[in-house]
């Protein structure tokens, strides 16, 4: 063991000394890809915060909220003529609560919208789902401080949870599950406009948050505001 250990470090130092003997030739210099020049620019950016409202269930649109980065890590092409292409890596976190007269239920697998039992007094019942994003957006420069922009986000979702809390006879129960089955990959279309680092989206989608053989069938809409993009 001891010999081994020996012969890495040699390695190590022998790789670390060849590195540094050739310096000239392996320096990259990347100060000028994280500009806003015209070509090739790392980006990163892009802040949502949004509030959800779908079709097929009747969820609290105030309390239903969307926070999301959607660049992490990307690439932005500009244009000489006002066009900027940004393309990444980014995360996004929904959550869809439904309003106090109804609740997620799952039973024999399948998530359902059901009444709260006789008695109850509901306090919340939501849906939740986290996602890797891939988004696509051309942004069209108007004026000066003022961008239009556009284009497909592509949905990885990775992980959905429900939850349900309510009283019943003086005691709080609490109904949960992370085994609800979202739609692996959705596409939603979003667009708007922003003036300087903030501004204003929407953002629609035509897939099914959750696969319909498990649960009741909803879409989302939302609309929030973009910051840092």
């Amino acid at each position: 063991m001891k010999k081994l250990l020996v012969v890495i470090v040699c390695v190590v130092t022998a790789l670390a000394s060849w590195a540094g003997d050739k310096d000239e030739y392996i320096q990259v210099d990347w100060y000028p890809l994280c500009t806003d020049s015209v070509g090739w620019n790392i980006y990163t950016g892009a802040f949502v915060i949004g509030w959800n409202n779908t079709s097929g269930i009747d969820v609290s649109m105030g309390r239903s909220i969307d926070i999301g980065w959607l660049n992490v890590i990307g690439a932005k092409f500009k244009t000489r003529y006002g066009q900027r292409i940004t393309a990444g890596l980014g995360i996004d976190w929904r959550n869809y609560k439904l309003r106090n007269d109804v609740r997620f239920m799952q039973n024999d697998d399948y998530l359902s919208v059901a009444p709260y039992p006789d008695g109850a007094q509901p306090k919340s019942s939501r849906v939740k789902v986290f996602s890797l994003t891939m988004p696509v957006l051309v942004r069209q420069r108007l004026f000066s401080t003022v961008d239009i922009f556009a284009g497909p986000v592509v949905n990885f979702n990775l992980h959905a949870s429900v939850e349900t809390i309510y009283t019943l006879n003086g005691e709080k129960v609490k109904e949960s599950s992370s085994k609800i089955h979202p739609v692996p990959v959705t596409v939603d279309i979003m667009g708007g406009m922003k003036w300087k680092f903030i501004g204003a989206y929407v953002r629609y989608s035509p897939c099914h948050v959750l696969q319909e053989r498990h649960a009741v069938a909803f879409t989302p809409f939302t609309a929030g505001i973009i910051m840092g993009f």
